[in-house]
């Protein structure tokens, strides 16, 4: 398998891949939805990589995925935002405002921006 994803795709060092098979309830229908995806691990592996084991990594991945970069995406709106040259500065400055809202103890980020509009007096001791 990985002398074919080097030759045929350029993919170099693959020591995993697999399929994983998603199920959530779409809330507004009703209906269980299903998802099938690929995935492709370069790391190798200091330990028999189980179907287990790999479902913990993938969960973990997409843990990030969803905490870090779906968050910035949809509460602060970063895809549509312009800037691009000044990047890096407003990243920052956005993954700050990220962690202190956090600390607000909501459940949801965009629960902790509602929070602090409602209530200008936490803002300053953030």
């Amino acid at each position: 398998m990985q002398a074919y994803l080097e030759r045929e795709f350029g993919w170099l060092g693959v020591q995993a891949c697999g399929w994983i098979v998603r199920y959530r309830e779409n809330l507004s229908s009703g209906k269980e939805e299903e998802t099938c995806s690929l995935w492709v691990a370069g790391a190798a592996f200091r330990w028999n990589l189980t179907a287990k084991r790999a479902a913990a990594l993938l969960r973990g991945h997409w843990g990030l995925e969803n905490r870090i970069f779906y968050v910035r995406d949809v509460s602060m709106d970063e895809d549509r935002l312009s800037g691009r040259t000044i990047g890096y500065g407003l990243s920052n400055i956005r993954n700050i405002a990220l962690n202190l809202l956090r600390t607000l103890d909501a459940p949801h980020v965009p629960d902790a921006r509602h929070r602090l509009a409602a209530r200008h007096d936490l803002g300053l001791p953030l």
